[in-house]
């Protein structure tokens, strides 16, 4: 079955080159990550990111994010804890940890990682206000 003309398909063994990090995260996880991403940009012919190639790029680079924020789960000491949010500050003595929670919508949620930092930057020119014809307005919903 071919993929519709204008969508991004998900090449996982790619992904990895690209992102090496990640080995040890099974495709089918990193292909549902990538599902997930495609609800922070549209992965269809109405995307406001035409080029597909920056798309690609864009998604995988959100993928990553999300790999890398649920990675946190999977703690390298065992206890599957995460934390949620950018740490405001941190101790060592007695260890505590203060966390400021971040929203989608802005860049902290974004900063959390360097993978969707990179996202968020290379988003600028899609997030200034200019207006974009849909290419195609009876294909779009």
């Amino acid at each position: 079955m071919s993929d519709p003309a204008g969508v991004v398909t998900f090449d996982p063994a790619a992904f990895i080159v690209q992102f090496p990090a990640f080995t040890a995260v099974s495709a089918d996880t990193l292909t549902s990550y990538f599902n997930m991403a495609t609800l922070y940009l549209n992965n269809s012919p109405c995307s406001i990111v035409q080029d597909l190639t920056t798309r690609a790029t864009m998604l995988n680079l959100i993928t990553a994010h999300i790999a890398f924020l649920l990675g946190r789960a999977a703690g390298s000491n065992g206890d599957n804890a995460a934390l949620v949010g950018q740490i405001a500050s941190a101790g060592e003595g007695s260890v505590n940890v203060s966390l400021v929670a971040v929203q989608a919508k802005n860049a902290a949620f974004w900063t959390q990682s360097e993978y969707g930092f990179m996202f968020w930057q290379m988003a600028l020119p899609y997030r200034s206000f200019r207006y974009f014809p849909a290419p195609t307005p009876h294909v779009c919903r």
